[in-house]
């Protein structure tokens, strides 16, 4: 017979599993109510200039991390300048890939003319638009280190496609991959959300070149 302290902490530490089995299944699979599309958030920075933010539910695949948060999924999120009503067509000033988790940061050696080496936080990451070929890239950290930012080629690149598969690594070296569904420009917003077309505007791209 297993003394009562052991036997508590063999009961203690088995009965989450249900519950992490359950988060992991949320995490890949998010509701049906969950929000889809692009939907406008709440510009929360201390930018001199109005700025408009969107953001794109994704999910994690299989294998989900222990250590995710099932209420906060990974998502797209891209800042931009707010314009006037006039001229409609706003400027795109960052995107991000935010995962919620600490990723794993490595330093890249950048020369420079006057001051010779300096190194520079990157995450490596890999993405893949669609069916097309992955692309291997380097994209800074943001200050919170669990999010990547990428430049407006990309975002321009994301319009055109309607999945966006990216891989890249947590502060431990386990593999995270992340998947989202990129609404058709074309097509109407579903109910709740922001055309593709009007975010693209919002962000300087008036047209999204096939």
């Amino acid at each position: 017979m297993k003394p009562p302290l052991i036997a508590a902490l063999l009961l203690a530490s088995a009965a989450p599993a249900p519950a992490r089995a359950q988060q992991a299944s949320a995490l890949a699979n998010p509701p049906a109510n969950a929000p889809a599309g692009w939907q406008e958030a709440r510009a929360d920075d201390l930018a001199r200039e109005p700025r408009r933010h969107f953001t794109l539910p994704g999910k994690f695949l299989p294998p989900v991390p222990a250590n995710a948060n099932a209420a906060n999924p990974p998502s797209l999120l891209l800042k931009c300048a707010a314009v006037p009503r006039s001229t409609r067509v706003g400027k795109f000033r960052v995107g991000a890939v935010v995962v919620g988790l600490p990723l794993e940061i490595h330093m890249v050696e950048l020369f420079e003319r006057k001051g010779g080496l300096s190194y520079l936080p990157e995450v490596a990451v890999s993405y893949r638009l669609d069916e097309g070929k992955a692309v291997t890239d380097d994209w800074p950290p943001r200050a919170d280190k669990t999010s990547a930012e990428f430049d407006k080629s990309e975002f321009r690149k994301m319009l055109r496609a309607r999945t966006l598969l990216v891989n890249l690594s947590d502060k431990d070296g386990g593999e995270l991959r992340l998947q989202f569904d990129l609404p058709d420009p074309a097509a109407p917003a579903a109910p709740g959300s922001i055309a593709t077309a009007e975010v693209a505007r919002a962000c300087g791209v008036p047209a999204i070149q096939p």
